[in-house]
């Protein structure tokens, strides 16, 4: 059996079990009067910064935290929310989310054909020989064709973008970031 020996990409795409008031409270969230986001300049993708709770967030993230075996008593605190929306032509670049520690996509939107993606990039594949990355470890990116409620965790220093959006559909996230630590 192979294992993991160091485990530190890693990403959890969860079924909320209150699915129904996520939703809700994301498509309905008022907008905070802050709406710059400096980010933007690299990618186009239309973004809206929300004025939103962490309370909607809890139940996906003790699902995360219990699967992940994670023993510490944790205080999290919500750094940002925002909603993505993309039309035909629209992406965004690839990228962290460091210095911050927890970062999640909810995908207001189910996937279809042409519909930009999600997706992890692999940082460290310049390290891997060719002779690996032939054998097994080729993979430079890992896509995620997130249904509409799903939420997606992942450490915030993972890479990733969304890949062009090539399709008539609009495709909605609402992205958000956390900060934690152990009691």
């Amino acid at each position: 059996m192979i294992h993991n020996t160091f485990i530190h990409s890693f990403h959890s795409l969860i079924d909320p079990p209150n699915k129904d008031e996520l939703l809700h409270a994301l498509e309905n969230a008022p907008l905070t009067k802050d709406q710059d986001f400096e980010w933007t300049l690299n990618c186009s993708v239309t973004t809206e910064r929300l004025d939103l709770d962490l309370d909607v967030f809890f139940p996906s993230l003790d699902l995360f935290f219990k699967d992940l075996e994670a023993n510490a008593n944790l205080n999290i605190s919500l750094h940002e929310v925002w909603r993505n929306t993309y039309s035909k032509g629209y992406f965004q670049e690839l990228h962290d989310h460091l210095p911050l520690h927890l970062s999640g996509v909810v995908f207001l939107t189910d996937w279809k054909e042409g519909d930009a993606k999600f997706y992890f990039h692999h940082r460290h594949q310049s390290e891997i020989s060719k002779e690996w990355r032939d054998l097994c470890l080729g993979r430079n990116n890992y896509f995620v064709e997130g249904k509409r409620g799903q939420v997606l965790l992942f450490p915030s220093w993972m890479m990733h973008g969304v890949s062009i959006h090539k399709s008539d559909n609009i495709r909605k996230t609402v992205a958000f970031n956390l900060l934690f630590n152990s009691k």
